[in-house]
This record gives C-alpha cells, sequence and structure tokens, in this order.
C-alpha cells in the first residue's frame, strides 16, 4: 500500500534534561506525553525512553486500533497496521499488527503467519528504541502516548549509525533532551556536507551543516545554511544572506525530546555517541 506521508510536529510534554542540564542520578525513571494527530495525518516521533522490551505493543499504549507505524528500512517504509487491542492475539497470533505492505511472507520482517480468514499477514511488533524515528499515522482522533521507560544517558556502547553515501537515516538523540544541535550534548559527528530533515506537515525542511566553524567564523548565528534554496522564510531563522558564498545561514536547529529527524550523510558511515555527563 503507498501512502502519502502527511505530518504534523508532536507536541512533547515531560520532566525533560535541557541541553544544559547536569544530571545527579544514573537511574532516572520517568514519562514523556507525546501527541499523535488524528485525521489520518503522520506524526515523525521517537521513543525517547528504554522502556521493558520497546516493542510497539507495550510502548504506544494509546493506539486504538487502524493507527499504522512506518519504520524506514534504508529504502522505504515497513507498515506495521494496529489492528486493535485482542485482535490478532485473541486468535491465536503473535501480536495485534499485521503486515500493511500488501506482500507475501518476507515483505516486512515477522509477517508470515497468514490469517486466511481476515485475509492478513499477522507481523510480531516492531522493535523501536530510543533513537530511532518513526511515523505514526493516525485515522482516528488526535491520541495522547504516554512513554514511560528510563533515561538513557549514555549510548557510547552503541552509538546510533548515520549510513554514508548519501544514505537518508531516520533517527533522534539516545537521551532525551532538547536544544540546538551544535550544543555539545548532542555531540554529532558531522564533518560538512550533512543534511538534517525537519518534517513541517507538507515537506522538509532541510539544514545543511556547512562544517566546524563555517558560517560562525564569518559572523553568522550558526554553521548551518538552508539547503531548500528558497529565500528569507523558506525555513525557520533562515534570514541571513550570506552574498560572497549564495545561501541563508539559519539560526541553530532546535530539537525536542523525542522529535524524529532524518539525516543525509555524503560521507562516510558516521558514528552519533552521546555521553551525558553524571555529577
Amino acid at each position: 500500500m503507498k501512502k502519502t506521508l502527511l505530518i504534523a510536529a508532536a507536541a512533547l510534554a515531560a520532566s525533560v534534561i535541557s541541553s544544559q542540564a547536569q544530571v545527579y542520578s544514573q537511574n532516572i525513571v520517568g514519562y514523556v506525553n507525546t501527541s499523535i494527530n488524528g485525521g489520518n495525518q503522520l506524526s515523525l516521533i521517537n521513543n525517547p525512553l528504554n522502556g521493558t522490551t520497546n516493542g510497539a505493543e507495550q510502548i504506544l499504549t494509546a493506539l486504538t486500533g487502524g493507527e499504522t507505524v512506518f519504520l524506514w528500512n534504508g529504502a522505504s517504509f515497513y507498515q506495521y497496521v494496529y489492528a486493535g487491542p485482542n485482535t490478532g492475539t485473541a486468535i491465536g497470533y503473535a501480536s495485534d499488527f499485521y503486515d500493511g505492505n500488501g506482500g507475501g511472507p518476507g515483505s516486512i520482517p515477522g509477517d508470515s503467519a497468514y490469517d486466511t480468514a481476515n485475509g492478513v499477514y499477522w507481523t510480531l511488533p516492531p522493535q523501536l528504541p530510543p533513537g530511532e524515528s518513526f511515523f505514526v499515522q493516525n485515522p482516528n482522533t488526535k491520541l495522547t502516548n504516554t512513554f514511560v521507560g528510563t533515561v538513557v544517558l549514555s549510548n557510547t556502547n552503541a552509538p546510533v549509525t548515520l549510513a554514508g553515501g548519501n544514505v537518508i537515516t531516520y533517527v533522534t538523540s539516545v537521551p532525551p533532551i532538547a536544544g540546538n544541535l551544535e550544543g555539545t550534548n548532542f555531540n554529532l559527528p558531522f564533518t560538512g556536507g550533512e543534511t538534517v530533515y525537519v518534517w513541517n506537515g507538507s515537506s522538509y525542511y532541510q539544514y545543511v551543516y556547512a562544517g566546524p566553524n563555517t558560517g560562525t567564523s564569518i559572523g553568522y548565528a550558526s554553521d548551518y545554511y538552508d539547503g531548500n534554496g528558497g529565500g528569507p522564510g523558506s525555513i525557520p531563522g533562515d534570514s541571513a544572506y550570506d552574498t560572497a558564498n549564495g545561501v541563508y545561514w539559519t539560526q541553530p536547529l532546535n530539537l525536542n525530546v523525542g522529535q524524529g529527524i532524518a539525516i543525509q550523510n555524503p560521507n562516510s558511515t558516521e558514528t552519533w555517541s552521546q555521553n551525558l555527563i553524571v555529577q
């Protein structure tokens, strides 16, 4: 099934760690309330806290039925449709999600169980760990999902991989922190040429990272410029035009807790490690 991705920004509310905060506990348990828009819109979100299993049925507890989770596989989206509580499981299948791609066995991971009565392949629920972004399309009214789990302070042993060769990766910060992407706690491994894509409801805002101290060294607010190629206002904060380089430099991009982004990396593979200082 081919679907057009339309998304509204997720409203995220929680007791969160700011990009400049000091952390005083190594075992922080909390919650994050995330809005999932209705009316068949999609929300690009992530799981900001490490749950017991991080399976979709355990962490997306607000789903009522008919929602689709879109999970990027490097080239296209796997589509997991949530049929409703105790639908697949009530008739003996492994979960209440089925294969929304419409293919046979293996078109998405774990969809080998065909249900002849309902004409679907039931599938194991996808794993949605912190650091991985995904879309949720909700045909119902607006929902609020409460994520509950442990704050991940460090992912140095299991960093997020940003594939090279201009491959797009759907990711976000593993620790649930907010602030601009040039902050030290984000610790992005960018060297220059990477593009950060932020969904605005109908298309992506493109923030291109020019390289360390490129824009800032000549007096602009950040080292990111407007990759959309428009005039002032084509992306937020891009009013500063640099005639010498022919670009609109932007204000630093602010990332919200649990907000999903996509990153296109033209360089070799980069590893995104974060390690918040615990005091």
